[in-house]
């Protein structure tokens, strides 16, 4: 090796460490888009579903679990967000996920109203698919505490409707971690969030 050569080899060496520096500079947001920060701690609960059935967190450890809060009587936001979320089951079945990997959990307000009869046929009409799509059916006070444990307020009207934070609609992954909260409604995009549960599915 020449002279030469050797004294330029320190200049090349600092090349292409400056090259991968600025490559990974430029590459990182790509790989930070894929990651999902944790917002909150999942809060443990136990609450019957519309049979009975005492459900509690654990019954999901290690699912990715998209939970939303509603009350079968509820006009507009609630029945949208349930039709989106339908939309987004039958993607999930298609990828063999699922009832397996991802959950679908909707709690009620309103048990006094949502028996077991109203929730049944509210599953038939919009199409839930209740082999993997819990739907909790606990005391009001107890399922708007953990509303509340979420982030969420609810208010009881006096008419016995209610009204309730649109963005309370909860990615939850395997490890009980809130990693993504969305609006509820129409404005739902099911792209989205079936890439974001995606990115919980296959990074574990």
């Amino acid at each position: 090796m020449s002279s030469h050569t050797k004294a330029a080899r320190p200049y090349l060496i600092a090349a292409i460490i400056l090259v991968a520096a600025f490559a990974a500079y430029l590459l990182y947001p790509l790989f930070q888009s894929k990651s999902l920060p944790v917002v909150m701690a999942s809060p443990n609960f136990q609450m019957p579903d519309h049979e009975g059935n005492i459900v509690t967190q654990s019954d999901y450890d290690g699912q990715v679990r998209l939970m939303s809060f509603i009350f079968t009587r509820c006009p507009d936001i609630c029945p949208a967000t349930t039709i989106h979320m339908v939309d987004m089951q039958e993607e999930l079945k298609a990828r063999g996920w699922y009832g397996d990997q991802v959950s679908f959990v909707s709690a009620t307000f309103d048990p006094d109203n949502d028996t077991t009869e109203v929730l049944e046929g509210y599953a038939e009409r919009l199409g839930i698919d209740q082999t993997g799509w819990t739907l909790l059916r606990g005391e009001e006070a107890d399922t708007i505490a953990l509303a509340a444990e979420y982030g969420n307020s609810v208010q009881r009207l006096d008419d016995g409707l209610y009204v309730h934070s649109i963005t309370s609609l909860l990615l939850i992954d395997g490890e009980h971690q809130v990693r993504k909260i969305y609006r509820m409604g129409d404005d739902i995009n099911q792209e989205e969030i079936l890439a974001d549960i995606a990115t919980l599915v296959e990074g574990r």
